[in-house]
């Protein structure tokens, strides 16, 4: 449970923030910092690797606006979540671009005190060279039916050499079955790109590999967890002490 008061504005702007350490990396990447609001650009024709945060009142519309234009002119798809402090903001300017409304999706964190340790029996590791690089692209393509070569390109070759970004792989008998990305801003992370081969789903892999993280940045001196969630994978980072903090509204700009 969360057991001290999160500020949604630095809490976002540093999720927001610990993803674009995350894709600073990638081979057709950009990144684009404003007041209010942060966009990592993956570079790819899915609209996950394209991913705004807006997280404050002030500001809130004019970073919709430069998100969105930034992505046309990439010609990129992109989401967009937005925050609750930011969100009357932000969708009076998401009216007037025509963006398309997604519903929203829970944002959760957990203070490194209250965040639990899974027991288990998988191998997690901490990928430090681009074999494993290539190993996560894989888990992601098979979790989220995209082109692998899509993961490669927005993790990009130089990823094991990021300061801020890393990911965990879970293994059995050598083969990757999970992964879980991090990215950090501070003392907070950021959790991202967390999937399972589909033929190895609900089997704790993806569990291992985000309790893995939450421990590898505690030791580090990491305070402060959060993520985004899909609403059916909430009960699995409920299970390592997350809480709902917010409902963030997402809006997508459509590619070409």
């Amino acid at each position: 449970m969360v057991s001290r008061r999160v500020s949604l504005l630095d809490l976002g702007r540093a999720v927001g923030d610990g993803w674009c350490a995350f894709v600073r990396g990638a081979v057709r990447g950009e990144v684009l910092l404003v007041p209010g609001g942060s966009l990592g650009i993956g570079g790819e024709a899915f609209p996950d690797m394209n991913f705004g945060y807006v997280f404050a009142a002030d500001g809130a519309g004019e970073a919709m606006r430069r998100f969105h234009r930034l992505l046309r002119e990439r010609r990129l798809p992109g989401s967009i979540a937005v925050l609750s402090p930011a969100a009357e903001e932000a969708a009076e300017a998401a009216a007037g671009l025509g963006l398309v409304a997604g519903g929203s999706i829970p944002f959760m964190c957990v203070h490194a005190a209250d965040a639990r340790h899974v027991e288990h029996e998988h191998v997690v590791e901490r990928v430090a060279d681009l074999v494993g690089v290539m190993d996560a692209a894989d888990v992601l393509g098979d979790a989220y039916e995209i082109e692998p070569d899509w993961v490669r390109s927005m993790l990009g070759p130089t990823f094991p050499d990021l300061p801020n970004a890393d990911v965990f792989l879970t293994r059995r008998e050598g083969r990757a079955l999970a992964a879980a990305g991090t990215g950090r801003s501070g003392a907070t992370v950021g959790i991202y790109a967390v999937g399972t081969r589909q033929a190895h789903r609900r089997r704790g892999a993806a569990a291992a590999a985000v309790s893995a993280a939450l421990d590898h940045h505690v030791r580090g001196g990491a305070h402060l967890f959060g993520l985004l969630s899909a609403p059916d994978a909430e009960p699995l980072y409920a299970s390592l002490g997350f809480a709902v903090v917010d409902h963030a509204r997402l809006w997508h700009v459509e590619g070409p």
